[in-house]
């Protein structure tokens, strides 16, 4: 009974942060670029069945789930006439100065902020936009003189990751590379359209799917564990 309890403990964990998973996929289905996680699950330790046979067949332990990684590409763009809204065409991050150092977004919602007599290009968060070179975009402010956002924007960074699925997902919308996704490399050919936002990539369809057919697993493996504690009862009723 031991090993059933074990298996219906770990279909409840795994299917939970499946639930999880999916729930914080829909949230975020009008996020602007947001990337799904992707998910799949894994057996747990084999062990070998206690039976007469010479091939030794295996006893699997449980189910456990695991981050596959994130649904890196592009999304489909909206129209927003902004000047400092931009959005990726094709492959792509623009890269942000955070406190916790650079990150990576598709989120182009960007705004301006000054400081010292400069406006800087900054994300929602207040996060420095970078160019190419890893600086800050910056204009000096004039008395009386507009701004050309135009020229700010135009100096937007792209980056890419060998592997941009693999990026860890941070707050914000945010990103971070890892020894998986490989260091973030300027892309020369990089392209960002001025007035469009990307939108989420998350499909409601599949995630929906993802959420019943997690319910159901969830539900199937307490039962499991309700069953096992039941067969436990009547075995130690017998004993006494």
């Amino acid at each position: 009974m031991q090993a059933a309890f074990s298996i219906g403990a770990s279909g409840l964990s795994a299917y939970q942060d499946k639930l999880d998973s999916a729930g914080s996929n829909i949230a975020n289905i009008d996020t602007t670029a947001y990337k799904p996680e992707e998910t799949a699950f894994r057996d747990l330790i084999y062990n070998k069945m206690s039976v007469n046979s010479s091939s030794a067949p295996l006893s699997g332990q449980g189910v456990s789930l695991t981050v596959t990684g994130i649904d890196a590409s592009p999304g489909g763009l909206i129209p927003t006439g902004r000047s400092l809204d931009l959005a990726v065409d094709g492959e792509g991050w623009f890269a942000l100065e955070t406190p916790n150092g650079k990150q990576y977004t598709r989120d182009g919602s960007f705004t301006l902020s000054e400081s010292d007599g400069n406006a800087y290009l900054v994300n929602r968060a207040g996060y420095y936009v970078l160019d190419s070179s890893g600086q800050r975009i910056s204009e000096p402010e004039s008395d009386g003189a507009a701004l050309d956002a135009g020229s700010m924007t135009a100096r937007a960074g792209v980056f890419g990751f060998s592997v941009p699925s693999a990026l860890t997902p941070m707050s914000g919308n945010c990103y971070a590379e890892n020894s998986f996704s490989g260091q973030a490399k300027a892309l020369p050919d990089g392209k960002a359209m001025s007035g469009y936002l990307e939108e989420s990539k998350v499909l409601l369809s599949d995630e929906m799917v993802n959420l019943i057919t997690s319910q159901r697993s969830y539900q199937l493996s307490a039962r499991v564990v309700q069953t096992a504690d039941e067969i436990a009862q009547t075995v130690n009723s017998l004993r006494a």
